[in-house]
């Protein structure tokens, strides 16, 4: 199996191809490789990053849930993939599936989302209890009992947040994982770290990291309620430091090394290499390197939201 990387007298090459998926037509972008001879191919890495871009519009103009939303479902009530294909009616390893990409059929996406109700996930329980013990059935019923209300996503994945509900969580670890690599960083360069970790991670895997939306402002990409944002992540502190000629800025120190265990290796993969490219920039440099992107250039003007579509254009990768 062919990683990403290309030999000599290789180059990747994107064009726009439409597909169809469920009998329905979708367009994408598509990247692939090609040679001095022209001949072209692709990896199994850059067709999941094509594919994925074909499933990302079916969910979003279905309402299908997306994979996070999936598992988060099933962490808030702190079950198994393989009790909640039960409880919830589907093939053994069906929920498992789903976690892992494969698309729900739409009724099978309604059922998930009626889930998110906590009462309504709990008549599914009642429903299936004469397929578990006395005892099984009281320790989930405990289980849905003791989660907090309702499941809840933070934003509509879209193509403006990479296809990924907000997640507190990855985004500190995102962060705390940086700043480990990197020292105590400003916030001014740890926002475009974060633009290029999230569209690097989409152009390369069909997702973002973090589900954060990136406005084209002055500087650079910056997330939006960034303040907001970084105040709230756990682990991390935000110092004000004082230059002696009186400037200041915000450094950004972590409280422990945790471990990144809610970031996916793929994801560990993405914030490694953007460790390799920016380690030695300063926010200054990273800010005009980040003025050369199809991204702030198209945006900047009327401070728009980016498009994670604008990945592809990327000059770093």
């Amino acid at each position: 199996m062919r990683n990403n990387e290309l030999a000599q007298g290789e180059r990747y090459f994107q064009e726009v191809r439409n597909a169809t998926f469920r009998k329905e037509e979708y367009q994408y972008i598509h990247t692939g490789i090609i040679d001095e001879a022209g001949d072209t191919w692709t990896t199994t890495e850059l067709d999941e990053a094509n594919i994925f871009q074909v499933y990302n519009q079916y969910r979003a103009k279905h309402g299908i849930p997306f994979p996070d939303e999936i598992v988060g479902l099933r962490k808030h009530y702190g079950l198994s993939a393989a009790k909640m294909s039960q409880i919830l009616g589907f093939g053994i390893n069906q929920y498992r599936m789903y976690e892992d990409g494969e698309i729900p059929s739409i009724s099978n996406a309604r059922t998930i989302i009626a889930a998110r109700e906590k009462d309504v996930f709990m008549s599914f329980v009642n429903a299936s209890r004469s397929e578990m013990s006395e005892a099984e059935f009281n320790r989930i019923k405990n289980k849905v009992d003791d989660a907090k209300g309702d499941y809840t996503i933070k934003g509509t994945p879209s193509e403006k947040n990479g296809f990924r509900s907000l997640s507190i969580i990855k985004i500190a670890e995102l962060v705390k994982y940086l700043v480990k690599s990197m020292g105590p960083t400003f916030v001014t360069k740890m926002n475009k770290l974060l633009f290029y970790a999230d569209f690097i991670h989409y152009k390369t895997h069909g997702y973002g990291i973090t589900g954060l939306t990136y406005r084209a402002l002055q500087f650079g990409p910056v997330p939006e309620a960034w303040g907001k944002i970084y105040g709230s992540l756990p682990g991390v502190n935000m110092e004000e430091f004082v230059y002696p000629s009186g400037q200041s800025g915000i450094l950004l120190e972590i409280e422990s090394s945790e471990d990144e265990s809610s970031l996916s290796d793929q994801e560990i993969e993405t914030a490694e290499r953007v460790c390799d490219l920016f380690s030695k920039a300063s926010a200054g440099e990273i800010s005009d390197i980040s003025h050369k992107e199809k991204a702030w250039i198209e945006n900047h003007k009327h401070r728009s939201d980016i498009s994670y579509q604008l990945a592809f254009n990327l000059n770093v990768d």
